[in-house]
C-alpha cells in the first residue's frame, strides 16, 4: 500500500543525517515531514520519542542516523523506545548495519511493522577488514610487531607464519560478507569449506564447499564468523554443552586454529577462547567485536596471540555517508510503495 495523501507523511529521525548527499536529503523532505530528536541513553530517548508523538505525532515511521562515535546508544529498539510510535500507527523502522540484535524484531512483527536494515553498507567493508584479519592472524602478525617494536629481531623458536595456500577457511554463516570473504581468500589459494542455515544455489558458491558444522570443526585451518547473534548462535563457540549443535565447540575443534569474529562478540564464549588460547588449542585470534563492548575480556588483551580492533571493521571515511544514503533509501521505497528496500521481517 502507497502512501499516498495530499497531507505530507510524518517522519521522525533520531540525529540529523548529516553525511549523506544534500540533494538526497531535500528529495525525501518534498515526500515528507521530518522531526528530529537527539541520541542519548535508551530512557532519555524513549521519553524524547513519547513527547514526539504527544505534540507532533503521529508518524508513519522512525529512521536512526546513529552517532558512531557518541555514547551511549539508545538501545535496545523494544516495545518501551518505540511502543508510542507503534501504538500510533508508525509502519517502518529503520537502523545501521547488517546486524539486528538490538532490535526486538518479534515485537514489531507482531504488530505489523517492519524493520529495515542496511547490509550493502558493511559489506564489502567488513570483507575486506576479515581478510586483511586472517592474513594477520596466518602469519601472527601482531606478535612479530610487538617482537620489533620491544626491538627483538626475528625468533624462530616462535610458531612460524601458516600458509594460506595449503590451508582450509572454514565460514560459518555465509551471507553478503561471508560470500565476500570466500572470494576474496580464494585469491590468496585457501580452500574455502562453509556452514549455513541452507545450502546456497550453485551458481553462489563460486568455489566454495558446502558442509555441515562438524565439518568446520574438524577440518578448518581457520574458522571466520558472519552469522547473526540469536538464541541459537550465542555461545556458538563454548566450553561446555549449550545446544545439540554447540556442545563444546572449542574441544571438537582441530588442534593449533585460528579464529576469526566480525560478527557479534557474543557468538564466542570469551572464557572459552582465552582458556583455548592460554592451552594452544586455538593458536591465534583476530576480533573486531567483543561480548561485552565496549570492554575486551582482559584475558585478551594479555595474550601475544590476538589480534585485536575497536569494532572497527567498517569505519572508512565513507561508511557514514553510504549508510546513511541506505537508510535514505529504505525510507523513500517505504514512502513510495508502503515497504522498506532491506525488510528482515514478515508482516
Amino acid at each position: 500500500m502507497t502512501l499516498t495523501s495530499d497531507i505530507k507523511p510524518k517522519v521522525l529521525i533520531l540525529n540529523a543525517p548529516d553525511k549523506a548527499p544534500i540533494d538526497s536529503v531535500a528529495k525525501l523532505k518534498e515526500m515528507a515531514e521530518f522531526y528530529s530528536i537527539e541520541q542519548a541513553s535508551h530512557d532519555a530517548v524513549a521519553g524524547r520519542i513519547a513527547e514526539a508523538v504527544k505534540e507532533k505525532g503521529p508518524f508513519a515511521a522512525f529512521v536512526v542516523f546513529i552517532n558512531w562515535w557518541s555514547r551511549p546508544f539508545p538501545w535496545p529498539m523494544d516495545e518501551a523506545l518505540v511502543g508510542p510510535l507503534v501504538e500510533t500507527g508508525c509502519k517502518m523502522f529503520s537502523a545501521g548495519g547488517a546486524g539486528y540484535d538490538f532490535v526486538d524484531v518479534k515485537y514489531m512483527t507482531s504488530k505489523g511493522v517492519y524493520y529495515a536494515n542496511t547490509p550493502k553498507m558493511p559489506a564489502l567493508r567488513t570483507a575486506d577488514s576479515t581478510a586483511m584479519m586472517i592474513l594477520q592472524a596466518l602469519r601472527g602478525s601482531s606478535e612479530r610487531e610487538a617482537d620489533a617494536r620491544a626491538g627483538k629481531w626475528f625468533d624462530p623458536s616462535k610458531p612460524l607464519a601458516k600458509d594460506a595456500r595449503c590451508s582450509t577457511l572454514g565460514i560459518v554463516g555465509m551471507g553478503n560478507i561471508g560470500k565476500l570473504v570466500s572470494e576474496h581468500m580464494q585469491h590468496f589459494g585457501m580452500k574455502v569449506i562453509y556452514y549455513n542455515r541452507n545450502r546456497l544455489p550453485l551458481d553462489e558458491e563460486k568455489g566454495a564447499e558446502y558442509v555441515s558444522f562438524e565439518e568446520i570443526l574438524v577440518r578448518s585451518d581457520v574458522i571466520s564468523l558472519h552469522c547473526p547473534l540469536n538464541e541459537n548462535t550465542r555461545h556458538l563457540f563454548n566450553k561446555e554443552a549449550l545446544t545439540t549443535l554447540s556442545s563444546a565447540v572449542f574441544a571438537r575443534m582441530k588442534d593449533g586454529m585460528i579464529i576469526v569474529n566480525t560478527s557479534r562478540g557474543a557468538v564466542i564464549d570469551e572464557n572459552a577462547l582465552v582458556e583455548a588460547l592460554d592451552s594452544g588449542k586455538v593458536l591465534r585470534a583476530a576480533l573486531d567485536v567483543y561480548e561485552f563492548e565496549p570492554q575486551i575480556h582482559p584475558g585478551l588483551i594479555a595474550s601475544k596471540h590476538t589480534t585485536l580492533f575497536p569494532h572497527a571493521a567498517v569505519a572508512n571515511e565513507t561508511f557514514e555517508r553510504d549508510q546513511q544514503m541506505e537508510i535514505l533509501l529504505n525510507l523513500e521505497s517505504f514512502l513510495k510503495t508502503g515497504k522498506p528496500t532491506h525488510v528482515v521481517n514478515d508482516v
